[in-house]
């Protein structure tokens, strides 16, 4: 019997307005986007910031029975006493819409709902991963799920409905002023609406219910959820399935009827050596077209700005990377022929893996060609994800890293495609624009 994606209305638990006047001063980007000096002005912003229970401090002395878990347990459940926190009366559903402005001064909107999901495992269900996980933040995020015993923020995930079904259904009952409006430091605005109409509820489960779900970010989050569910069925007598440790918070979002933004997740190296950046300089024209955009002071504004469109137009028909390693260089290359890949990486995955530009990227230049490998924490003493594309080539002026490579964002489809024949994708191959805000809504576990 093949399974079904089981979503359900749930009382979320909110911000009470009245108590904290402007949402913007209690609501944070997700946690592991957060710098240390973010941290310290979300802290500073509201003595009630989410930040407070998320990603709390670390302060000297903390023990086993006293840490920034047991304080973010202690900090909700005091918003809670005091109502800085209200949990809803009914179960609800509800709807989350997201407005930005593009790079050519467009608007874009992405609108999607809040639900429980039922948990499944991810070798088995119809939730897929698409990104591999790292061991040390599913433990911090297992600790904090243990001991509040509640969500913070939520998985996101998209799915396809090809009938475009629940979209009219979240634009008709998001006619009314909104739950939650706010902007965030990045200019985006979030709006939250609440649907406790049980009629609206079921229509969107049944639609949902044929559905595979392809999670886009929250893949640490997903398998906490799983390590906790398995902790509680083992210490719960007779369960039913209908218990609250069975689900996830997640904002399930439609991927073929709407615009979304993907990002590209950007490289620098660093602890490379001037031997090793000629060496590899010469060995990519083995495998790559290799153009050089020289610039001096001033043109370099001029010629960064050619670097990246033809990056951007390039890739739609190649594979195409972007190298910068100062000089007053920079270095576009582009695959001269994908029956390479077959050769060089020797990794058991699908062809369509082997053509992603970030497999291609870190198999063929980082790990085959420049030698960095290694275990993830090996491999992470050499490498930095950016997002900015500025920030990256600051990195390497500074000379704090070495090299920065550039890419083309993950397609889609390819999200789609490689996940559902069960594989997943390097770490860090998308990074999905906007971010969901923390703090909208909560999720108590019991």
């Amino acid at each position: 019997m093949q399974s079904m994606a089981t979503i359900r209305p749930f009382r979320g638990i909110l911000y009470d307005k009245e108590k904290i006047g402007d949402f913007s001063m209690v609501t944070a980007p997700p946690y592991d986007v957060i710098s240390s000096s973010e941290q310290e002005e979300l802290y500073e912003l509201s003595d009630f910031n989410v930040i407070r229970l998320i990603l709390g401090k670390e302060l000297a002395g903390d023990t086993d029975e006293h840490n920034k878990y047991t304080r973010a347990r202690l900090a909700f459940q005091d918003w809670l006493q005091t109502n800085v926190l209200r949990q809803d009366d009914s179960p609800s559903i509800y709807i989350y819409e997201q407005e930005h402005e593009l790079k050519n001064g467009a608007r874009a909107k992405r609108i999607g709902f809040i639900a429980l999901v039922k948990l499944e495992p991810l070798e088995t269900g119809r939730i897929r991963p698409h990104e591999k996980t790292l061991s040390r933040p599913k433990q911090d995020r297992f600790n904090l799920l243990k001991t509040a015993r509640a969500s913070f923020c939520q998985i996101f995930g998209l799915y396809s409905d090809p009938k475009n079904e629940i979209n009219p259904i979240l634009e008709d009952e998001s006619q009314a002023e909104p739950e939650i409006e706010v902007v965030d430091n990045d200019l985006v605005t979030h709006r939250l609406w609440r649907i406790d109409k049980p009629l609206v509820s079921e229509a969107i489960a049944g639609i949902m219910s044929d559905k595979t779900l392809y999670i886009a970010d929250g893949h640490h989050r997903y398998e906490t959820a799983l390590k906790f569910q398995d902790e509680m069925m083992k210490n719960t007598t007779d369960p039913n399935g209908a218990e609250l440790f069975n689900y996830a918070m997640m904002t399930l979002v439609e991927m073929n009827n709407q615009e979304l933004t993907v990002l590209p997740i950007h490289r620098v190296l660093k602890n490379v050596n001037e031997n090793d950046i000629r060496r590899l300089t010469e060995n990519l024209k083995l495998y790559f077209d290799m153009e050089t955009i020289e610039f001096d002071d001033d043109t370099e504004e001029n010629q960064r700005a050619v670097f990246f469109d033809r990056l951007k137009t390039r890739g739609k028909k190649a594979h195409v990377f972007g190298m910068y390693s100062g000089n007053s260089k920079y270095y576009l290359l582009t695959l001269k022929d994908e029956q390479i890949l077959d050769k060089v990486l020797k990794e058991k995955h699908t062809k369509k893996w082997k053509k992603l530009d970030v497999a291609i990227l870190h198999s063929l230049i980082i790990d085959y060609l420049l030698h960095v490998k290694g275990t993830d924490s090996e491999i992470q003493a050499h490498i930095e994800h950016i997002k900015d594309e500025d920030e990256a080539i600051e990195l390497v002026d500074s000379k704090r890293f070495q090299l920065a490579f550039f890419l083309n964002p993950t397609k889609l489809d390819q999200i789609k495609d490689i996940s559902s024949q069960g594989e997943v994708l390097p770490q860090k191959s998308t990074f999905f624009y906007p971010k969901l805000l923390s703090g909208l809504v909560m999720f108590r576990l019991d």
